[in-house]
Parts: structure tokens; sequence; C-alpha cells
């Protein structure tokens, strides 16, 4: 068993204007995303982490939403990958793709955040939620993996349309993972020799 504790912030949403982003109103919803044309358009897919990205970017942060694969080999975002990578030493990213690699062997499944939020100072990853949806413990499991290994905290917004403020809170969650996993350290590779 592990355990992992991040902030979790809950930013207010209007449901009016989710429901403009789910009829496409070009007021509410960028250009770049009205070309979009998946399933997931008219249950609001994307609101979410549009209204993540724009809480963060004005706090002054960069944002990547969901332009970025961490656990594949070959990606379509691959200059948002090397951006990304060249935060982050080198050998922690061989440490991490490893780690993945042996987890996912042993039937563990990861998933990649929705945001990589970052600026001259500071990076994180985000993942984004909104209504009944909660975390999933794939996405658990990175964020335990960025923590672990990158030394890199992960966040967890919450859109809720009941509070106007802007709250924060501390979560903590217990994962299902092998007990070697305990064991990963920045910059320890050669726990994995031994799996």
């Amino acid at each position: 068993m592990a355990t992992i504790t991040f902030e979790k912030i809950i930013i207010p949403y209007q449901r009016e204007e989710l429901n403009d982003w789910k009829t496409r109103d070009p007021r509410v919803v960028p250009s770049h995303t009205l070309n979009w044309n998946g399933p997931g358009v008219i249950n609001g897919y994307g609101y979410g982490e549009w209204k993540a990205e724009q809480y963060f970017r004005q706090h002054g942060y960069y944002v990547f939403n969901n332009d970025f694969n961490l656990l594949s080999k070959k990606s379509k975002f691959e200059r948002f990958n090397q951006c990304i990578l060249s935060m982050i030493d080198s050998s922690k990213i061989k440490t991490f793709q490893k780690t993945v690699q042996e987890l996912i062997k042993e039937g563990y499944s990861i998933e990649n955040p929705d945001l990589f939020v970052f600026s001259l100072e500071d990076f994180f990853f985000a993942e984004v939620k909104k209504e009944k949806d909660t975390l999933r413990e794939p996405q658990v499991h990175f964020m335990y993996l960025a923590k672990q290994i990158f030394g890199t905290e992960s966040k967890l917004v919450y859109l809720s349309d009941i509070d106007n403020t802007v709250r924060t809170e501390i979560i903590t969650e217990d994962l299902s993972l092998p007990s070697w996993i305990k064991e990963i350290q920045l910059h320890s590779p050669d726990i994995l020799q031994s799996q």
C-alpha cells in the first residue's frame, strides 16, 4: 500500500457557461476547440480543462492542455514532451519510464494527467474533474510516480457550481501498488534491476 497527499483546488463555474460550451457557442469555446467533433462534445468534454487552464494562466503559469504524453515511447505530442523533459533531469525520466514499464507488466494502469502547468520557477501536473467525476486509480498512480520520481507535485482541480469562491483542501489517497514502489527514490533506478 502506498499513500499520496496532494492539493485539491475547487474552482467555481457557471452552469450556463458549461451549457454554452456543449452547444459550441463561439463566445465561450476557443476557436481551435470548435473544430473538434468527437463523441464527448455534448457532454462538455474539454470544458473543465479549459477552465483550469484559464485559472492557472491568471496566476502567471503556462499550460499544456492534453498536449503531452509521457507514457508512450512515440507520441504525436513530441514537441510538448520535449519541453517537459527539458525541465526534468534525464536520470529521473529513465527511472520513471522503467517504473511505468514494470508496473504495466505487473498489471497496473497509469494515465497521463490533463494538464502540465509551468513557469520559470515551478512546474506540476493537474487532473481536472467536475460534477460527479472522481479521480481514478490510474490517474493517482501517475501522480504518485511524479512525486516519488520527479519530486513533482500534482494537483486535483475540481469545478463546482455550488460555491462562488476558490478554495483549497489537502487530500490523501491510498493506492494498491507493489511494495517495491516505496523504494523508488529520486535518482535511484537500481531498485528496478532487482524486479
